[in-house]
């Protein structure tokens, strides 16, 4: 038997990829919880998915967390919100 080739991973959103079956291209696919401890530490840096439309259950990446990914742009815009906030606030309590 053949093996199935590795799922593509099309765009969804910035920091947010979505795996392709590999038997079937759908793209509606969710997170597949791991059967045992051992699957997991073999696929170390993978996720299993299943896809929704052939009920194939497949590896493909983990998903990124902006987090995890890019903390630098997050605590920037974090902290570009927190400013934004306390300013309307301080303008709002002016205001009264």
């Amino acid at each position: 038997m053949k093996p199935l080739p590795a799922p593509s991973v099309p765009a969804r959103g910035l920091f947010c990829p979505m795996p392709t079956c590999p038997r079937c291209d759908g793209t509606d696919c969710r997170e597949s919880p791991w059967r045992s401890d051992d699957e997991q530490r073999d696929h170390k840096g993978e996720r299993a998915w299943r896809c929704m439309s052939c009920v194939h259950r497949f590896y493909g990446p983990a998903l990124s967390h902006l987090l995890q990914v890019k903390p630098l742009i997050a605590a920037i815009g974090g902290s570009t919100l927190f400013v934004v906030l306390a300013v309307v606030v301080i303008m709002w309590i002016w205001k009264s």
